[in-house]
């Protein structure tokens, strides 16, 4: 970290203001040179908001207010300058070309953050977070992002290593020094602290789907025969009018996606066309992109006109469909002529989340649906218990649990110096979410993934 780094740390486009920022042992230096506070000889205060302008040369770039740092009490622990000057691509592209030509260069996707990480301020966990936060979709989303960043995570993390730590330094004493007057820690013993540990990471990697949920989001399909509904009900669960609704069989011909915030959780809510067998041309490419989206779902959610008796094309898709079901035997609100044990005879042993009867009319059973849906998509994970927010996370938690299972074995075979080994391989799994023990390509491919300017 030897060099001076500095980015654009704003979305791009119109906006009121725009944050250059600079990171580095010459970002004094470079503020110096092209910034002039407007009390002339005014000395720049650490952490205070000074107005000036930007000059570089004898060319004036931008009227701005421009903020020193100093280190270590910063985002990267280094000096970091900023300048906020008028929003615009224009503007903030011209400060920042005239820092890069005063001595920085332009800083890579996620070296703030990862100078951050580096330095010690943050743990890789928490830095993976400030992602999540900023592409958080909902206000839960952001919250759960910001306990991460906070640390939650990583003391849950510190606790687990804690006790293998201490069991691994009783193993090893009693295997350094069987003859000291040590009082050993017997294997019967090492066994239940490694399957204490063993069922928390077991509870947690159960609960990761919460967690993951929370930060990618949920894919929810709606699916079934023409004319059942399904564009009405998603005007319904969006609480908007979103989608046309015509009588007319065929209208939704295209996947129409949708955001959606259920109870906390981020949805990517879509409507497909309805399936059946098609002679026009268009409206057979609008069903083959229905199956396809229902392949990649979370969550199906199977749309019947409770007013009609079941076409086999539905049948199919009752028994066949694989990802989590949820049936809604919509249009109550006219004469029934299939009902939910209708809907349970035709599954044929297939399982389905829910059977609810629904009316985008009357708004029946609109409810009861968002929360099928949600819980659907959590199955029985809770997003408060969730601390294991992505993939990584859970493959360690996993590779840790492995260890573990080895580990145990080990003492029932009364092989300490083997279970110690698998001790403290589940340790360094572990380390992996922290960044304790992870390796610098992990490291690397994390900081690649994040947004300029941050």
């Amino acid at each position: 970290m030897e060099d001076t780094i500095a980015s654009i740390a704003t979305a791009v486009g119109l906006g009121g203001i725009a944050i250059i920022r600079v990171s580095g042992h010459r970002a004094k230096d470079i503020l110096s040179r092209i910034f002039r506070p407007h009390r002339a000889n005014r000395a720049m205060t650490s952490h205070r908001l000074t107005y000036g302008e930007v000059w570089e040369g004898e060319r004036r770039v931008d009227e701005c207010m421009a903020v020193y740092m100093k280190a270590p009490h910063t985002y990267t622990t280094e000096d970091v300058v900023e300048f906020q000057c008028h929003g615009g691509a224009v503007t903030a592209q011209e400060v920042l070309a005239a820092v890069l030509r005063a001595g920085a260069r332009l800083a890579e996707p996620g070296e703030f953050t990862k100078r951050a990480f580096l330095g010690g301020r943050i743990d890789l966990a928490q830095a993976e977070s400030v992602m999540d936060l900023i592409s958080a979709r909902t206000a839960r989303a952001a919250h759960a992002s910001l306990q991460q960043m906070d640390g939650y995570l990583s003391r849950r993390i510190h606790a687990l290593q804690d006790k293998l730590l201490d069991t691994i330094a009783y193993l090893e004493a009693t295997l350094d020094y069987p003859d000291e007057d040590i009082e050993p820690l017997t294997a019967r013993r090492a066994a239940e602290e490694a399957r204490a540990v063993q069922t928390a990471l077991q509870e947690a990697v159960r609960n990761a789907r919460a967690g993951r949920l929370l930060s990618a989001g949920v894919r929810i399909v709606l699916a079934g025969s023409p004319n059942t509904g399904k564009s009405s009900l998603l005007n319904c669960l969006l609480r908007e009018q979103r989608a046309i609704v015509t009588d007319v069989a065929g209208t939704t011909r295209d996947v129409l996606r949708e955001e959606l915030d259920l109870f906390g959780l981020p949805v990517q809510l879509s409507d497909t066309a309805g399936l059946r067998s098609a002679e026009d041309a268009v409206e057979r490419i609008g069903i083959d992109r229905a199956r396809e989206e229902l392949r990649r779902a979370d969550v199906a959610l199977l749309v019947l006109d409770s007013a009609r008796e079941l076409t086999p094309e539905e049948r199919s898709l009752l028994r066949e469909t694989s990802v989590p079901l949820v049936v809604a035997l919509n249009k109550t609100d006219l004469n029934a002529r299939t009902g939910v044990e209708d809907v349970r005879a035709a599954l044929q042993g297939a399982q389905a989340f829910a059977i609810l009867l629904t009316s985008a009319v009357t708004g029946e059973g609109i409810e009861d649906l968002r929360r099928a849906l949600y819980e659907a998509a959590l199955r029985g994970a809770s997003p408060e218990e969730a601390y294991l927010t992505n993939e990584r996370h859970v493959q360690a938690a996993k590779d840790a649990l492995a260890a573990l299972e080895s580990a145990v074995t080990a003492l029932e075979d009364r092989t300490l110096d083997c279970a110690a080994l698998d001790l403290r391989a589940a340790w360094d799994a572990l380390g992996a979410i922290t960044g304790e023990s992870a390796t610098e390509d992990v490291i690397d491919r994390i900081f690649e993934k994040f947004c300029l300017g941050k």
